[in-house]
């Protein structure tokens, strides 16, 4: 007897192609409390599965706006030593990431990102790596900060061509 893809043997349903396996996590990571605790989680998935894992850090373009421009103004048009600078902050928070994975004997891969904006890059890159798993935190930073990347995470649930773990 079959109804919506299920079928019953022996008193048991069972779903027909339900198999699923998670051989990559992406875990994306910003500056705020949440990064430890996403990753942490990623870890911990990433090694009783087997799985690989990969964390990154976007840096948003549309986040350099009138920043972008005081700084430009005020650095006589330095806006690359500030992207520089927000690049070697991104790694570092990165290797620490990958450090702590690597103790744990996962596989890691690390990437900082710059695009228009996080959520985008986010759901580009797991489509393109061909994710099985996102791993997000929920809220980010403080201010406007933390309502933006509010955003972030819901519409990585929202457009990701993979499952989202959403990290509170």
């Amino acid at each position: 007897m079959s109804k919506n893809n299920q079928t019953k043997k022996n008193g048991t349903t069972t779903f027909e192609d339900s198999h699923v396996t998670i051989n990559k996590i992406l875990v994306a990571i910003d500056k705020s409390g949440y990064k430890n605790k996403a990753t942490a989680y990623a870890v911990t998935l990433a090694k009783s599965l087997g799985a690989e894992l990969t964390v990154i850090h976007v840096i948003a373009k549309s986040s350099f706006g009138a920043t972008g421009d005081l700084l430009s103004y005020y650095r006589g048009g330095k806006l690359k030593a500030y992207q520089d600078a927000l690049r070697n902050e991104a790694e570092k928070l990165l290797k620490k990431a990958v450090e702590f994975g690597e103790n744990e004997g996962i596989q890691m891969h690390s990437e900082v990102i710059m695009d228009s904006s996080a959520e985008k890059a986010i759901i580009d890159y797991a489509k393109k790596q061909k994710m099985d798993l996102i791993v997000i935190g929920t809220k980010g930073m403080t201010g406007i900060e933390k309502f933006l990347m509010g955003s972030v995470a819901n519409d990585v649930i929202t457009y990701a061509h993979c499952p989202v773990l959403a990290i509170r």
